[in-house]
């Protein structure tokens, strides 16, 4: 199949499932730029396969809070937004809504002004903007907040369950989560896959 030179703009990328849909990207054909924002560079984003590195473009930006500010952005024309940030609610309430509901929301408007056709949020099972949990509540919020906007063609929130074996990021809650029934969790991998998949059938 020949590639479709679908464009996409991603934030979170270092993360863990974050890192698993860029891999998803460039091994898909129907991609041609993977747009990056990024605050670290990870190693496995050097020295790619020719095909590949031509691929990747990172933005180093060492701020998120330029996110609020379109004019320091050019993301004209690119068909795809991934939000996969995320962080604990243990860095404090105040950095925690940061990174979970004001960039990501951000990242939605900037998607918007640059008329961008298809936005991709990482959500959580369980976010309801009425729940008495920071976590809860927050990620709620953000998708009260999303489903309220009409400007972006289609908008995909992903609700997974417990993710589990998080590459960059093992957690002790995961361990225990591996052998307690009724749970609903997923792979790390798994979540990247469908992040890629469902963007590719929005643009098929």
């Amino acid at each position: 199949m020949e590639s479709s030179g679908l464009k996409a703009v991603i934030v979170g990328g270092s993360g863990a499932t974050g890192r698993v849909l860029i891999r998803e990207l460039l091994n898909s054909p129907k991609w041609s730029e993977i747009n990056i924002i990024t605050r670290r560079i990870l190693d496995e984003w050097k020295g790619l396969p020719e095909e590949k590195q031509k691929k990747i473009k990172i933005i180093q930006n060492d701020n998120l809070d330029d996110l609020e500010d379109a004019s320091k952005w050019d993301f004209a024309g690119k068909d795809s937004f991934f939000c996969c940030l995320g962080t604990r609610t243990k860095v404090g309430k105040e950095l925690f809504i940061k990174v979970d509901k004001t960039y990501p929301l951000w990242f939605a408007k900037l998607a918007s002004h640059f008329k961008v056709p298809h936005l991709s949020v990482l959500s959580s099972v369980g976010g309801d903007s009425s729940s008495w949990f920071l976590y809860m509540k927050t990620k709620g919020e953000v998708e009260d907040a999303l489903k309220k906007m009409d400007d972006i063609n289609h908008i995909s929130i992903f609700k997974p369950g417990a993710i589990m074996n998080r590459e960059n990021d093992k957690r002790f809650g995961e361990s225990l989560l591996k052998i307690v029934p009724f749970v609903s969790r997923i792979e790390s991998n798994d979540v990247g896959k469908c992040l890629r998949m469902e963007a590719e059938l929005q643009h098929a």
